[in-house]
């Protein structure tokens, strides 16, 4: 867990303003983050290792197995890969960023967003947990799918861009 001390603060050109350290060398990916999405104000970039394996097999998190995984995020897309911390992230994650609130990044690891540091923790630990839901229903050899019928219900009720 980061410290209060451990934050470096930019404006949205991406130009230091406070911090002792330098800013990530995924600032550019930050900065798209809330170029695009003026209603988030917090980001969370990780490897959580259940959802890195399948970013890393080139498999996004979009099948309906949960409820909740469907209301909070409809489905979680796989970004291509672009190498860390190159203006390739950046561009690999733009065309999705709009829609959505958690991205896999292909053989690298988990972007998500959200209005503060804990809705976006938060959404990063329910991509995880959804990843393991998912490899246990994979061993396992079934998967019982939410109907299309189903889907659309809950996704009717979803807001668009839940906290």
């Amino acid at each position: 867990m980061m410290a209060p001390e451990d934050l470096v603060i930019t404006d949205i050109e991406g130009h230091k303003l406070e911090g002792n350290h330098e800013p990530s060398s995924e600032l550019a990916m930050h900065l798209l983050i809330y170029k695009r999405r003026p209603d988030m104000n917090a980001i969370c970039h990780a490897h959580p290792p259940i959802a890195t394996g399948f970013a890393a097999a080139g498999v996004p998190l979009d099948k309906p197995l949960l409820a909740e995984m469907v209301v909070t995020f409809g489905r979680i897309p796989l970004a291509p890969f672009a190498l860390p911390g190159t203006s390739e992230v950046p561009w690999s994650l733009e065309p999705l960023v709009s829609e959505y609130d958690a991205i896999l990044m292909a053989n690298h690891g988990v972007v998500t967003y959200g209005v503060d540091l804990i809705s976006a923790f938060h959404r990063m630990d329910v991509v995880e947990h959804y990843a393991r839901v998912s490899l246990v229903t994979e061993l396992l050899g079934k998967q019982s799918l939410l109907s299309g019928c189903d889907v659309e219900k809950l996704l009717t009720n979803r807001p668009r861009h839940p906290n």
